[in-house]
């Protein structure tokens, strides 16, 4: 059973705490979150050690516990490992589609919906709708990479600076050229085009990490 509550309490601040709802350096404060998830303070510090664990709180000692701030530096370097993941990813999904492992059809047929749509959210208030749709789609990438270990690092990466991202991203993303980059890498992976796939998914990414630079730049 206590298993079962610090499953709940994690998966709530995680929540949380990606979505933007808890924003970077909020303090933590371990018998008010155990008030309000309506549990023992126990299983809501066995989950705040999973969230230090996963990067996303941040200990800091004679002070507290707090929502991990990221600086722009921070996100930069975590691109640098997102665009080597994101290369791999489509390289192997290409070659497996080449192999006849991936059928080309069923995969443009899962991914040029979720472009499309992401087409029809441009709108600056659709901002959120367009960054779900572009985590599906590189989520299903990832997924039939069937590469365990790139997934999982991706997605811990990813979910240490979502937070932060979800505040640049509408601002500064060109999403009809991403949308247009989106359209090449499925054409580069249904053709089983490996090393083109590589390159269109490590510079899809480079652009982001090039408006963080930029950024801070300007900081």
């Amino acid at each position: 059973m206590a298993k079962n509550f610090s499953d709940k309490a994690f998966e709530a601040l995680q929540a949380r705490i990606i979505n933007g709802g808890l924003r970077p350096s909020t303090p933590l404060d371990i018998h008010r979150i155990a008030s309000e998830l309506e549990m023992s303070v126990t299983p809501v510090r066995d989950a705040l050690k999973r969230l230090e664990a996963a990067g996303l709180v941040e200990v800091i000692p004679r002070s507290g516990t707090f929502v991990r701030h990221y600086t722009i530096q921070d996100l930069i370097r975590g691109y640098e490992l997102v665009e080597a993941l994101d290369g791999m990813a489509g390289y192997l999904l290409a070659e497996r589609v080449s192999a006849g492992v991936v059928d080309a059809a069923e995969l443009e047929g899962a991914l040029t919906p979720l472009v499309d749509e992401m087409e029809e959210n441009l709108a600056q208030d659709q901002a959120r709708k367009w960054g779900e749709l572009d985590a599906r789609f590189h989520q299903i990438i990832f997924d039939m990479s069937e590469n365990t270990f790139i997934a999982s690092s991706y997605y811990s990466v990813r979910n240490q600076m979502k937070s932060v991202l979800s505040f640049v991203s509408p601002i500064h993303v060109d999403r009809m050229n991403s949308v247009r980059e989106h359209r090449a890498i499925i054409a580069a992976i249904v053709a089983g085009d490996s090393e083109r796939a590589r390159k269109i998914c490590q510079d899809h990414r480079g652009l982001i990490r090039q408006i963080l630079k930029d950024l801070l730049l300007q900081a």
